[in-house]
């Protein structure tokens, strides 16, 4: 209930504000604190790749936001009131799903280094070898999201709806908002981790 409260409180001083430069502040701020939490449930090593998971998640969450803002809803792109949840919704579910993707990828690679030793041998580009322990953290990443669609249909995405529905929204824009909302979703996933896989990749991760 605590968490709750400050969390409304901080949402309602970001709208009643309605500025963009703080509403984009909070954007880096949650990306940061997002970072964090991926680099602690993944245990990796030392500080460097804070700021590429941080950078990912910034780069991704706001450019699938904007996209979101921007194109798909009939609204201001930097307006608070829709900024702050869409941008808090993407936020959340890239963190969890990179949780889940790089740890995979940091498995795949410590159990099977004999794999990446042997394209690199046969003369495949560090990139090359590494695409099929990308391909398991994709996976991983997009089959636990589509199969729990069924799930989330039944028990979240109705009193979504229903919030919807009460924020004078029609059947049919509530409708085209879940669904665009669930691109979305699935879509900043997959681009964070490969970004994210990418940028950490230049700092050496995968050769720790």
């Amino acid at each position: 209930m605590i968490q709750l409260l400050v969390l409304c409180l901080l949402v309602w001083a970001l709208v009643k504000v309605d500025s963009a430069w703080l509403s984009m502040l909070w954007l880096v701020a949650m990306a940061i604190g997002g970072s964090w939490l991926v680099q602690k449930h993944c245990e990796l090593k030392g500080r460097a790749v804070m700021p590429a998971v941080a950078i990912s998640l910034f780069i991704g969450v706001f450019l699938v936001g904007m996209w979101l803002l921007g194109v798909v809803l009939p609204v201001s792109a930097f307006d608070a009131r829709w900024f702050v949840p869409v941008m808090a919704l993407l936020m959340g579910h890239s963190v969890s799903m990179l949780i889940r993707g790089l740890s995979t990828y940091l498995s795949a690679l410590q159990e099977d280094r004999e794999q990446y030793e042997f394209l690199r041998g046969n003369g495949l580009t560090h990139f090359k070898a590494l695409q099929p322990f990308m391909r398991r953290a994709l996976l991983a990443v997009l089959q636990p999201t589509m199969s729990n669609l069924s799930v989330l249909a039944l028990t979240s995405m109705p009193l979504l709806l229903v919030g919807l529905f009460l924020g004078g929204l029609t059947p049919v824009n509530a409708f085209a908002l879940m669904l665009f909302m669930v691109i979305g979703c699935v879509s900043v996933s997959v681009l964070v981790l490969g970004l994210t896989i990418l940028l950490a990749d230049k700092l050496g991760l995968s050769s720790e």
